[in-house]
């Protein structure tokens, strides 16, 4: 469909189209980094990264939205996960 080329080519113009496309590229790669992390870079971990990464913010939403009811809205184990938070 040529969508990596049309997206370098905008960030490549360094127009408003580019911007965007790399702010949306850097929201998908952090929110997929601070999965990871909160999962100790485990293998569930780096699956649910990589639905984080791909799935954007539909996947974000319903995770934290998940994640804030299974935690009872502890917002501490929330961002640093029940682990760290316990600690």
């Amino acid at each position: 469909m040529g969508l990596l080329s049309l997206l370098i080519g905008d960030m490549a113009e360094v127009g408003w189209p580019g911007q965007f496309d790399l702010d949306f590229l850097c929201m998908l790669g952090l929110s997929g980094t601070w999965v990871a992390w909160r999962h100790h870079f485990s293998p569930a971990g780096l699956g649910l990264a990589l639905l984080a990464a791909f799935g954007g913010s539909l996947f974000l939403s319903l995770y934290l939205l998940i994640e804030s009811i299974r935690l009872e809205g502890n917002t501490k184990a929330l961002l640093l996960g029940p682990d760290r938070a316990a600690r």
